[in-house]
């Protein structure tokens, strides 16, 4: 899209935990074998919105 009045924003229409146990690992320094369990994974569904101004491309 060739606008230079675009923005970006990001509408958060859905926030939940969800409750499952597994193994992640984490860094500490160059050694990646630090297991943890874990016990819920945090979700988030988000819509990528781009707002333009139409108004101005009908006048250039």
């Amino acid at each position: 899209m060739r606008n230079r009045n675009a923005k970006e924003r990001y509408l958060e229409i859905l926030n939940f935990q969800h409750f499952a146990k597994f193994t992640t690992f984490t860094t500490d320094g160059e050694d990646f074998r630090n297991k943890v369990l874990k016990n819920k994974i945090d979700v988030s569904v988000v819509l990528d919105l781009e707002c333009v101004d139409m108004f101005t491309q009908f006048y250039e």
